[in-house]
């Protein structure tokens, strides 16, 4: 079964530019070398740009734990750590259908 994580940050004014690169870099590095990540969209809110939107599918919870010890995302977190003022997070599980 997937994992649907979705997370919104919020940055500093001043940030809005350089963290939305470097978010935009760490998606494409984790769907380049994780191949537990199914899909990493980033979007950024019109009324308030210092909001964005992350949405991740991730195979199980075992890649989303392997997601948050590679390196490429510890380094993002280094980063951008002085950049982001509210961080929140919500993880999702598919109501059936049948």
């Amino acid at each position: 079964m997937t994992l649907l994580h979705t997370a919104h940050l919020t940055v500093r004014p001043d940030a809005i530019q350089s963290f939305r690169a470097r978010l935009a870099r760490h998606a494409a590095i984790t769907l380049e070398r994780e191949d537990g990540c199914l899909r990493f969209d980033v979007h950024q809110d019109r009324d308030v740009p210092a909001r964005f939107l992350l949405i991740e599918v991730y195979a199980d919870d075992a890649a989303l734990a392997a997601h948050r010890e590679a390196p490429h995302y510890l380094q993002f977190r280094r980063d951008v750590a002085e950049w982001v003022t509210d961080r929140q997070w919500w993880f999702w599980d598919a109501v059936s259908h049948a």
